[in-house]
């Protein structure tokens, strides 16, 4: 255990199987679901014994509806416009870090899900054992409207801003452990120039992607907004630690530092570049890239380059003192049941099954959930699960993501060290961390207008970061966010705020 707050726990050993859930939380009939894929399909319930192992052990007919990633948050609102929920639905309002479900908050306020707040806090969460283990953070940051409508996939307080970068690289060129913003453009820059793999060719770059969260972090730029004392709100890119972290992202795309392709990059041509030694840095969840099991990006990259020694890092403050990360939600997303169900047996019953995916690490099942079947689909090497390369894999793809475990962890089978490495990270990317004080709140005008308000403050990023336009076209774009709805968001979130005091 860390002695930092909402830091994940670190596993040394996995622990001897154990049974949290005796009887089967279903009542025998179907129960059907709405979740997001982000692979490819599992096989249908036929050929799949995963699937029908799981029926038998919910005491379930399940019926899930998997929207591939990409399509999630278009077929969430499809849903809505029929007014027709499975039992249990999926919900993120913010899915692609676009707020691309934004527009469903309001079918929320509308009443169409149970507010599931008696049952999952206070006295009521006892009747909920696994339940009970899903940290504070989770369950504020899954919050809408200081009210809890479904179950939390909880995830790393600071997630998606851990990164990558070839150590081996650094060292070589004499730029390793750099200390403020100086020596980071000094060390993404040489990446770039000097020739880090050593074939004589200028073949290589220091970043695959502008980055902006790190660069926000390294400015201390607020995360979203920042609440005076006066109670009034300031958007993060108002401020002169947002401008700074945009000059400076400039400066590494002037110094040929970043791909010229940044912009368009896939996730897994970002993955491509990494493990083929043509940049120096990638960014990710963090907990599933390290470890020396097959398919992790650090083990790609070293199958490439035996020599390659990719490691964790987090960019400095920019004047030689602390990084202020973001902090999310620690969730990502959470299953809700709709007002449609309308038998509070029907309710409870509901969310014992969700309690089922949220079984704690190491229990038996939890092993099943997000392990599979033993000989099928994973073995025990000295302890603990290691799974089998046989394509049985993809028999829970999906199904198995509603959510998430009720603790968060880090296990890395048979690598000494590896757990608490991570944790050290996260326990690095905490400190000084800051929170989005707009988190959980309702504003009609966000709602309605987020996804072309925050399209409008990355295209003008992308923009003036790659030099096509100059810092001032920065002002008119805030004059024009303020215009079409940002000032109405503003209000409406400073006028939740005095409400939750």
């Amino acid at each position: 255990m860390s002695k930092v707050k909402n830091t994940p726990i670190a596993w040394t050993a996995y622990p001897k199987p154990y049974v949290t859930m005796p009887e089967p939380p279903g009542k025998g009939g179907t129960v059907s679901t709405f979740q997001i894929l982000f692979s490819s399909p599992p096989p249908g319930l036929g050929k799949n014994p995963w699937w029908q192992e799981l029926n038998k052990r919910l005491n379930v007919k399940l019926q899930p509806t998997l929207a591939p990633s990409p399509d999630y948050a278009t077929k969430l609102l499809t849903l809505a416009a029929s007014g027709n929920f499975p039992d249990i639905t999926y919900i993120n309002f913010n899915q692609n870090g676009q707020y691309n479900g934004a527009g469903f908050q309001k079918f929320i306020a509308q009443g169409a899900f149970h507010d599931l707040t008696q049952y999952l806090s206070g006295d009521g969460l006892k009747d909920f054992p696994n339940l009970q283990r899903i940290p504070p953070l989770t369950w504020q940051g899954s919050s809408f409207q200081g009210k809890l409508y479904g179950v939390p996939y909880p995830i790393q307080a600071v997630n998606g801003q851990l990164g990558m970068y070839r150590k081996d690289w650094a060292e070589k060129l004499g730029v390793d452990n750099p200390k403020n913003a100086d020596e980071v453009l000094k060390m993404f820059v040489a990446f770039a120039t000097q020739d880090p793999n050593g074939d004589g060719k200028r073949n290589t770059y220091g970043l695959d992607g502008l980055r902006q969260s790190m660069w926000m972090g390294m400015f201390r730029a607020p995360n979203n907004w920042r609440l005076g004392k006066d109670g009034t709100l300031q958007k993060d890119f108002e401020t002169e630690e947002y401008r700074a972290a945009l000059e400076f992202t400039n400066k590494l795309w002037k110094k040929g530092a970043i791909h010229p392709d940044a912009l368009t990059l896939t996730l897994n041509q970002n993955q491509d570049l990494l493990h083929g030694g043509r940049t120096g840095f990638f960014t990710q969840g963090g907990w599933g890239f390290f470890g020396n099991q097959p398919n992790t990006d650090y083990t790609q990259t070293r199958q490439n380059n035996p020599k390659a020694n990719p490691q964790p890092w987090l960019p400095p403050g920019h004047d030689g003192g602390k990084p202020a990360m973001a902090i999310g939600t620690a969730s990502y997303g959470f299953g809700g049941i709709p007002s449609s169900v309308k038998d509070e047996k029907k309710i409870v019953e509901l969310i014992h099954i969700m309690e089922y995916w949220a079984a704690p690490f190491g229990s038996e099942e939890f092993t099943f959930m997000y392990k599979g079947i033993e000989g099928k689909m994973f073995n025990y090497v000295k302890g603990a699960p290691v799974a089998v390369s046989n394509g049985n894999q993809n028999w829970a793809n999906g199904i198995n993501y509603l959510c998430g475990p009720g603790e968060i962890n880090y296990f890395y089978a048979n690598q000494p060290g590896e757990a608490e490495r991570m944790q050290h990270w996260q326990e690095e990317s905490l400190d000084g961390a800051t929170a989005d004080p707009t988190q959980g709140l309702y504003s009609p005008a966000w709602v309605q207008n987020a996804a072309s308000l925050v399209k409008m403050e990355q295209d003008a990023f992308n923009r003036i970061a790659t030099g096509a336009q100059p810092m001032s076209h920065l002002d008119e774009v805030i004059k024009t966010w303020k215009r079409q709805g940002g000032d109405q968001a503003r209000k409406e979130f400073q006028d939740a705020l005095q409400k939750c005091k």
